[in-house]
């Protein structure tokens, strides 16, 4: 099938405004971590730290079923499942702030797991019908008043905790998850999918999650903590810049949905292309800026490499999003846990490099995905399998 000759306007606003929020968000992240720091210090910090990576790996894997599906189910299937997905919420919650005086790090974990999914809840018909721009607004909304009543506590109260802090942080999912009910609505829950399919994604979920983080706590086993931070940096930077392509590939959700993933139906690839190009020569750009600036060469040469996984990483975003809509599950589960050894290994091998080592070792993984993705849209010759089994799944 031939695809678009050109970009709708309104994908692109969507796109740059959706940017706006996610960047917004980041930097009072940013300045959340440095308030943590300061009044509570690193050890909290580092306490605070792996409970976030708790979440980062339960709450996502949890509502990648959701996730996935809201984008390419029917109606009935997605308000049915919408509400399955409520409850996940509550438990969640509920049996996070039943531990958290106890076991903070479990604790805390879930709970902010749980208040994820319920805003996702709310997020669901946005996320659906491809607007990136209302659903990074309601994210950095949520971010900035939970660390401002957390900021705030931390300021006031006469003796600071990190669980006081924490609690303070979690008070808007108090309002969220009200709305969520609200949103759920009164319909007959529904699981996301046979056991099977649900287990396909909760897998490569947990397999993005390997692969995307593994390598920082190898490196950081391997090398040190200055090595890790380079490389880290580099990460972030790109990562942030990367986003661009979920964003852009979102704003087609609609459109892929009622044209069964055809490629015509989604992101023009000259598009798509264009702002990979983009996104890495700001990264290399930055990373030029580094190396004639006093930091260290080795940050700025890692930043420099990294920008080929900025480009990389953009193409494959928007791949993603039409591999959702396509159906084609066990392609991404075995791509995303496939090649964690492969990157691993990479890593391993050229950790005598430091942060230009891993850097240059997540590049070339993200170009082999890319290749993995590419094949499975533009040659594959099991598309019209894949859809039949996984419409048989469905029922």
């Amino acid at each position: 099938m031939s695809e678009p000759a050109t970009v709708k306007p309104r994908n692109v606003a969507k796109t740059l405004l959706a940017l706006v929020w996610i960047y917004g968000g980041r930097g009072i992240g940013l300045l959340w971590t440095l308030v943590l720091i300061h009044q509570l210090g690193i050890d909290d910090y580092g306490t605070y730290g792996m409970s976030v990576a708790l979440n980062a790996i339960v709450g996502p894997s949890l509502d990648n079923s959701f996730t996935v599906r809201a984008i390419r189910e029917s109606e009935e299937r997605f308000v049915r499942e919408r509400v399955t997905r409520f409850l996940v919420a509550f438990v969640l919650i509920a049996v996070g702030l039943s531990l958290i005086g106890e076991i903070y790090i479990v604790g805390f974990g879930l709970t902010v797991a749980g208040g994820e999914i319920a805003l996702n809840v709310v997020k669901s018909r946005s996320a659906r019908d491809g607007h990136p721009e209302r659903v990074y607004r309601l994210d950095t909304a949520r971010q900035c008043t939970g660390i401002a009543m957390g900021t705030a506590y931390l300021y006031l109260a006469p003796a600071p905790t990190l669980l006081g802090a924490s609690l303070a942080y979690c008070t808007p999912y108090a309002v969220i998850i009200v709305a969520a009910a609200v949103t759920a609505g009164r319909h007959r829950p529904a699981m996301p999918g046979p056991p099977r399919l649900m287990a396909a994604l909760t897998g490569e979920m947990l397999g993005t999650a390997a692969y995307l983080q593994g390598d920082v706590l190898l490196l950081g086993a391997l090398t040190n903590s200055t090595t890790v931070g380079y490389y880290t940096l580099t990460w972030v930077a790109a990562a942030a810049v990367a986003a661009a392509g979920q964003s852009f590939g979102m704003t087609y959700h609609e459109a892929l949905r009622e044209g069964d993933g055809a490629l015509s139906a989604g992101p023009p690839l000259r598009n798509t292309l264009g702002i990979a190009v983009i996104g890495g020569t700001l990264i290399f750009l930055i990373g030029v800026g580094l190396l004639i600036s006093p930091a260290p060469t080795e940050l700025a040469v890692a930043m420099m490499v990294m920008s080929g996984f900025a480009a990389l990483r953009i193409v494959v975003s928007v791949f993603q999003v039409i591999l959702f809509t396509q159906r084609r599950d066990v392609l991404r589960l075995t791509a995303a846990i496939g090649l964690v050894p492969f990157k691993l290994g990479l890593v391993a091998a050229l950790s005598f490099a430091g942060a230009v080592g891993a850097a240059i070792s997540t590049t070339i993984t993200d170009g082999v995905l890319l290749l993995i993705f590419a094949y499975g849209l533009y040659w594959s010759k099991s598309k019209s399998k894949s859809k039949s089994e996984a419409k048989t799944n469905e029922t």
